[in-house]
């Protein structure tokens, strides 16, 4: 009963936005529309081949760095991509930005689901695109970032923290990373605009909108708030 009452709430949710879409400013569209987005999200097939997510980096020169100790209690979820500083960072996968902010260890760092449940982190940003906002859908190419070393990164040389997570965890991206096709168009001059603090920072949060209780939307948001949760009591 509580799923035919979603759906119908989806449904009449659904035809309102269209009537209203052109009445909504941009931002507070994708933020209305994301748990929907969501949910299409994960109906779709996860993604085999994952272009290498900072412009210009080959596979072949990303150093194996999954499951390399940090600290004395946990292991290297992702992989570490070098680059000069202000190198474009871009998704690697199609979905909708789910976080952009910073914490103590990641520093800068963007969240985007992508299809099949899973959930895309990018760290130690050195800037966020200033054109960046949670809940824009992006597709592999649109630019997150620049590549830096903020948060426990300082004092290394500037690179990418990569992760992924899945329904059933962390997954190595390595072995599904592959070169950038030479087609991928430039960063446009919005794109390359650098934001340190992005002005459309946050985390969309849950309401009691009944929605907002599906299984996929729940499961997107439960992966933010554990790397949250990793991000304060551990290392990369």
């Amino acid at each position: 009963m509580r799923v035919v009452r979603a759906l119908l709430l989806l449904v009449a949710v659904m035809i309102a936005g269209g009537l209203l879409r052109d009445r909504i400013p941009e931002t507070a569209w994708d933020r209305f529309a994301l748990p929907f987005r969501l949910m299409r999200l994960s109906t779709e097939p996860a993604d085999v081949v994952l272009p290498v997510p900072v412009a210009g980096v080959h596979v072949r020169s990303v150093q194996d760095t999954w499951g390399a100790p940090r600290g004395t209690d946990r292991k290297h979820e992702g992989q570490d991509i070098f680059a000069p500083r202000g190198t474009p960072v871009r998704s690697a996968t199609r979905g909708v930005v789910l976080r952009i902010g910073e914490n103590r260890l990641g520093g800068k760092s963007v969240s985007v689901a992508g299809p099949g449940g899973r959930t895309y982190y990018y760290a130690h940003l050195d800037a966020y695109s200033a054109v960046l906002r949670v809940g824009q859908q992006v597709t592999p190419g649109t630019v997150l970032g620049f590549v830096g070393n903020t948060g426990n990164a300082s004092g290394t040389p500037p690179h990418l923290h990569f992760a992924v997570y899945g329904p059933g965890g962390a997954m190595d991206p390595l072995p599904m990373l592959s070169d950038r096709s030479d087609s991928a168009p430039p960063a446009s001059p919005s794109e390359r605009e650098a934001d340190p603090e992005c002005a459309l920072h946050g985390v969309i949060q849950p309401t009691g909108v009944e929605i907002l209780k599906i299984e996929p939307v729940r499961l997107a948001l439960d992966v933010v708030a554990e790397i949250e949760t990793q991000e304060r009591g551990a290392s990369f």
